[in-house]
């Protein structure tokens, strides 16, 4: 890329875009073109003197503007929903085709190999259904990049494995909250399993590489970090990261316990919103005062909390208990690619973030209520 190629980024209010979006700009590599879905989802990426456009990957008539001008798309807008996964790649590959673009790296996932892989997984591993509909979703949508790359359009597909860094949700700020709580531990038996983590500047690296590098166009690349580290690991380094108090063991028969229990918590409380959920706030308005409602709200607040600090079943069957080690030896050596980013410096960085945003000090109450960054 050089600095007058102009960068189309789908998703850039997100995570992963907001941060491509950023470097693109701070290295001058290229000009960055933000492509968002709504005007309010733009905070972040606003603080930055770079062209935003509407480009909702599910509207074709925000996508064809977008695309004016464009040399290389970056596609890694987010949804967990199949239709905007499959449906929206296809919009975003049909447009970046007719405007001739030079090049599209879609931003895909290591789930796409299954959860019950071991071992050394590198990219001749089958992409396997597992009825997953995130995982199952950008199988498809894979499929659809090698069709419009078999009709002449370079693209290449990017399959990270747990991205993490300042403004990660998932990975920092709920778990931030969940060290926080008291109720996290070291999970004897199931979290031994491998935390395939990589930087998110890192995966902003791999994203520059696959851009502009010939032997990019038509393939697949794993994108991981330095470290193979296990799940318990990462725990005990992002705890001490945060000044916290030695994390306790928990027995694999209590964990599996709890995660039981609150699953069931989770299903039935899906299932009362879902069937009284209005009725009952319309209830609450007229038979409660506004202390007695203000504490139906807390003790809400402080079940949902709990649920939350308490792993699921499916995290510890077939997360934290996988024990495979997804390779980037396909990008290192096609495409020179060298995570800078260890676990240690990219928790440190990340902990930095959170105390800027008042999250990484106080109780799991005190943090919720600091609200999301």
């Amino acid at each position: 890329m050089i600095a007058s190629e102009i960068v189309l980024v789908t998703g850039a209010a997100g995570f992963v875009g907001g941060r491509i979006v950023e470097a693109l700009f701070l290295s001058g590599a290229a000009t960055p073109r933000a492509g968002i879905r709504t005007w309010s989802s733009a905070a972040r990426i606003a603080r930055f003197p770079v062209d935003l456009v509407l480009c909702d990957i599910m509207k074709p008539e925000q996508i064809e503007p977008a695309m004016d001008g464009v040399s290389t798309v970056v596609h890694c807008a987010y949804s967990d929903a199949r239709d905007v996964i499959v449906q929206g790649t296809k919009n975003v590959l049909e447009a970046a085709q007719r405007a001739g673009v030079e090049r599209v790296v879609f931003i895909s996932t290591a789930e796409v190999y299954g959860h019950d892989v071991a071992g050394i997984v590198d990219e001749t591993f089958p992409c396997r259904y597992t009825g997953w509909e995130y995982a199952d979703s950008k199988i498809d949508a894979e499929r659809l990049c090698w069709e419009f790359c078999a009709k002449g359009l370079p693209v290449t597909v990017l399959r990270p494995s747990i991205v993490y860094g300042p403004f990660c949700q998932t990975w920092i700020a709920g778990f931030a909250r969940r060290l926080r709580s008291g109720q996290w531990g070291i999970f004897q038996q199931y979290g031994d399993g491998i935390c395939n983590l990589v930087y998110v500047d890192d995966l902003v690296s791999a994203t520059f590489l696959a851009a502009h590098h010939n032997a990019a166009a038509g393939e697949a690349f794993n994108v991981n970090g330095p470290d193979i580290i296990t799940w318990n690991e990462f725990f005990r380094r992002f705890n001490t990261a945060l000044g916290l108090p030695a994390l306790r063991e928990i027995s694999p028969a209590r964990l599996r316990l709890k995660a039981s229990v609150m699953d069931l918590a989770r299903l039935s409380a899906g299932r009362v919103r879902q069937v009284v959920g209005p009725a009952a706030a319309k209830t609450a308005r007229l038979f409660l005062d506004a202390d007695r409602r203000q504490g139906v709200k807390k003790t809400l607040k402080r079940a949902q909390r709990h649920m939350k600090a308490t792993a699921s079943m499916r995290d510890i069957e077939r997360l934290y208990s996988r024990r495979a080690i997804y390779t980037a030896s396909k990008a290192q050596d096609k495409l020179g690619y060298q995570p800078r980013f260890d676990a240690d410096r990219g928790l440190q960085l990340s902990v930095r973030w959170l105390e800027h945003h008042s999250l990484a000090r106080g109780s799991a109450a005190e943090i919720e209520e600091a609200g999301q960054p």
